[in-house]
């Protein structure tokens, strides 16, 4: 559910706690709602005077609790689609904004790319300079592929060693240029772990999503061309 939807349904069941409690603090003392409330110039009863004022307050408490509410709904939701290492979307996040985006192609005739990345020989990196190394190149690959998309695209770390990027209104004639960019951002900054060069290198799969394609296929899709990509490197590696 969204956050706004969460936020309103709080609000309403805070709004009608709140009239509950002042109807019925009114009609103890002798008011009935359904009457009307007393005109100014009949003044509160002493007793009902007071339970008004703390009806009020409690009101005025009540609105507070549910701001306060609504503010942490909005923090638990960004959490629940944000990679706690990166800061990037998770595969959660990235999964709703390519719904969203699917669903914009298919109503408004869009086009668009999806990029899958997997990085080159990240379990050697793991395995001889230790995780702490590795978080430290997922983060470096992160901050360098933020600095290489647009405002309107949306990137995501999926878990271990791969990222996808949402290339909004992007077109098929695009997709070399993107492959050779993405890996050039990376390549040109190497980082130094513990006085060792580490070169970042990627595999990139890329596909075009229309207004008949499925999430299921799209990234399917992008996956294979990545597998392909990864293939053709270890052959070059290997002649």
């Amino acid at each position: 559910m969204a956050s706004g939807s969460l936020a309103r349904d709080t609000r309403a069941q805070g709004a009608s706690a709140e009239a509950a409690f002042i109807s019925e603090a009114l009609t103890r003392n002798g008011f009935n709602p359904r009457d009307g409330w007393p005109s100014p110039q009949q003044p509160l009863p002493p007793d009902a005077a007071t339970l008004v004022n703390l009806a009020l307050a409690y009101a005025a408490s009540a609105l507070e609790r549910v701001a306060e509410q609504a503010v942490r709904i909005r923090e638990l939701e960004n959490l629940s689609i944000t990679d706690p290492l990166t800061g990037l979307m998770n595969r959660r996040g990235f999964d709703a904004a390519l719904g969203r985006c699917l669903a914009n192609a298919h109503r408004h005739d869009e086009t668009g790319l999806v990029a899958y990345l997997d990085l080159d020989a990240f379990k050697a990196i793991n395995d001889t300079l230790g995780h702490d190394a590795g978080d430290a190149v997922l983060k470096h690959v992160a901050d360098v592929l933020r600095r290489d998309v647009r405002a309107t695209d949306y990137l995501a770390r999926l878990g271990g060693d791969e990222f996808a990027i949402l290339f909004t209104r992007a077109h098929e004639a695009a997709l070399p240029a993107i492959a050779k960019k993405l890996k050039a951002a990376l390549a040109r900054e190497p980082m130094v772990i513990g006085g060792r060069t580490v070169r970042i290198r990627t595999s990139i799969g890329l596909a075009r999503y229309d207004r008949d394609s499925t999430a299921e296929t799209l990234m399917s899709a992008a996956d294979h061309a990545m597998y392909r990509d990864k293939a053709r490197a270890h052959a070059r590696a290997a002649s």
